[in-house]
């Protein structure tokens, strides 16, 4: 195991780009053809709040297999579900050369496909004072520990108290411009009841580089599982295709690894440690999925504990949360170009647990 970086904090630049900027999509492109138009109008909600529309744009090729355009957009934008895609159909946010389709519409070459997303403006966010634990920073990035129970950024449910908002609060205090139009610069995400460590870019950048390497796999994210039962054996890999769960929108499903629906995911996994009903495992990503961990444990018959959505809760609840802790994480950085890593402490509610199950 790596031992965590220790360095002395540096000075903080006040080099924060305020371009807007993708990286707080709910839908995400993965196709590199793809062409983001950023569209002249706002529209304000009844609350006050301010949606910024975006257009994606399809130039479609010739495609080997005639496909129906929400199975085109669900395969081609990350974050994105079925279901999803066919309500933005319905209201009307998915055009074919200018025109409303319906679900179905058989996709031809030569066809323009636009699909207008929907989101929070970043200059509507409000900055918040919230507690940051910082475990690292210098002038390109800043290393969290994220609590559990918090939201990494705003969504339409959690308007405030997200880490987004406490980022927003922390930068401008640090410029001393309690206006200044700053983009968070977050990279990647933890679900909301994981806890862990999370990088944020600073600089535009620093932002690139990094969101460069977890878009190439050249990060390496490992987590701590609390998980119900004793694996046979001491270490294991999880190969499976995910997907979107036909029966809940919610949940993704395993499929057959390299098979036609999904997506590939490989998860790697070893015991730390037995403790009563249930097992410690550290575990090891090879590629960056949607619950991921979640889902694998959960096919292999060891669900993470609390995990009310993948089959973990049992009553009376333990943890009222997943226990599932982003613990490390590997990383060249941005400026040096030096191999780096981060670790965090088990958050105090699983150690907690931990010692209770040792105690019984």
């Amino acid at each position: 195991m790596r031992p965590l970086l220790i360095v002395p904090m540096s000075d903080v630049e006040a080099d924060f780009d305020p371009e807007e900027e993708s990286d707080l999509l709910d839908f995400e492109s993965e196709d590199a053809d793809l062409i983001t138009e950023l569209a002249a109008a706002n529209e304000a909600r009844p609350d006050g709040r301010v949606l910024r529309m975006e257009t994606l744009r399809f130039e479609i090729p010739k495609l080997a297999v005639r496909q129906r355009v929400d199975a085109y957009l669900t395969a081609r934008i990350k974050y994105a579900t079925r279901n999803r895609v066919q309500h933005a159909i319905a209201e009307g946010r998915v055009t074919v050369n200018s025109k409303r389709i319906k679900n179905a519409y058989g996709l031809q070459a030569g066809d323009l496909l636009e699909m207008t997303l929907m989101r929070p403006a970043s200059t509507d966010m409000q900055a918040e004072a919230i507690p940051l634990d910082i475990l690292y920073e210098d002038s390109a990035l800043l290393v969290l520990n994220k609590p559990p129970r918090i939201a990494v950024h705003p969504t339409y449910r959690n308007w405030s108290g997200t880490i987004a908002n406490g980022l927003l609060y922390y930068f401008r205090q640090q410029i001393g411009d309690p206006e200044a139009q700053i983009k968070p610069g977050l990279i990647h995400r933890l679900d909301k009841d994981t806890s862990g460590v999370l990088v944020i870019g600073k600089t535009q950048a620093a932002k690139r580089q990094l969101a460069r390497q977890f878009e190439r796999r050249q990060t390496q994210k490992r987590y701590q599982a609390l998980v119900w039962g004793q694996p046979k054996q001491n270490e294991g890999l999880i190969e499976t295709n995910l997907g979107p769960s036909t029966r809940d929108r919610r949940v993704v499903h395993n499929y057959a690894y390299q098979g036609p629906r999904g997506k590939e995911a490989r998860t790697g996994w070893r015991v730390i440690e037995a403790i009563g009903p249930c097992t410690l495992l550290e575990v090891e990503l090879f590629t960056g999925r949607t619950h991921q961990i979640r889902a694998h444990l959960s096919h292999i018959g060891h669900p993470i504990v609390d995990d009310e959505r993948y089959g973990g809760l049992r009553e009376p609840a333990l943890l009222q949360r997943q226990a599932l802790h982003a613990f490390y994480l590997g990383f060249r950085h941005p400026l040096t170009g030096q191999d780096v890593s981060f670790q965090a402490p088990l958050p105090q509610d699983i150690s907690d647990l931990l010692a209770r199950l040792k105690s019984e």
